[in-house]
């Protein structure tokens, strides 16, 4: 599997980042970046999902959202500290790349530095379409979001995580997230098991959830769209210079 940041990027631009990373898998349930410690590297991530979630005082963490192979940990815009805690939600690969290699890189190279600026938007973007969310739509309709956007990004695989889990990630009540669970599962849009739930159709969720979730708003369809642009190359026996899709 790839990043499609870096599929999205021309061959020479792709190589750059290649040349100077490294490999690196890391098993579910690991910490990969502490909110306000040090940023010595950024991950691609070329599989599974990592979730950044922001510590509170009684000791829980609140996940902001969840990133997979369409994106790249903080960093890459010149922080030098985490801004969120990230913890991987399935066993993760991706390749490091050190955060002053980086730099060097995206100062001589315009096509990387504008992938990652325009990833920042997108980014930024689906943030504020959350805030909206969580203030404006029910309860089963933002579970539909949550599920489908894990579904993007795991595909088939399980999505380790609980009931009580996904009522905190929401900002609802136990009993609200266990109702919309309940009516997924009767609609056979899911089936739960012990700290785990699996997506067996998606049009079901896709009815019933809200217009936050669109292709236009979130950080997943930069993989979707290098992966048409590779194809669109191939076919034409072009080859793309710089950008990204």
């Amino acid at each position: 599997m790839t990043n499609s940041l870096l599929a999205g990027l021309g061959g020479e631009d792709r190589m750059a980042l290649m040349a100077v990373g490294q490999k690196r898998s890391f098993l579910r349930g690991q910490l990969i970046g502490a909110a306000g410690g040090p940023i010595n590297a950024v991950l691609f991530v070329e599989s599974g999902s990592v979730a950044a979630t922001v510590p509170l005082k009684n000791g829980e963490a609140v996940e902001v959202f969840s990133i997979g192979d369409e994106a790249v940990t903080g960093g890459w815009g010149g922080q030098t500290h985490g801004a969120y805690r990230l913890v991987t939600k399935a066993d993760v690969t991706g390749l490091a790349v050190d955060i002053r290699s980086l730099a060097a890189i995206t100062e001589r190279r315009s096509a990387v530095r504008a992938a990652l600026l325009d990833y920042g938007v997108r980014l930024s973007v689906e943030l504020a379409q959350n805030s909206v969310c969580n203030l404006a739509h029910r309860t089963d309709e933002r579970l539909a979001k949550w599920l489908l956007r894990q579904h993007d990004r795991l595909g088939a695989a399980p999505v380790q995580e609980t009931v009580a889990g996904v009522a905190q990630i929401l900002g609802v009540q136990r009993k609200a997230a266990r109702g919309a669970f309940d009516a997924f599962r009767e609609a056979g849009a899911i089936e739960t098991t012990r700290g785990a739930m699996v997506i067996n159709d998606r049009a079901v969720l896709e009815a019933r959830v809200c217009e936050c979730y669109d292709a236009s708003r979130s950080v997943r369809d930069s993989r979707m769209a290098a992966s048409l642009e590779c194809r669109q190359v191939a076919a034409g026996g072009g080859r793309r210079m710089s950008g990204m899709a």
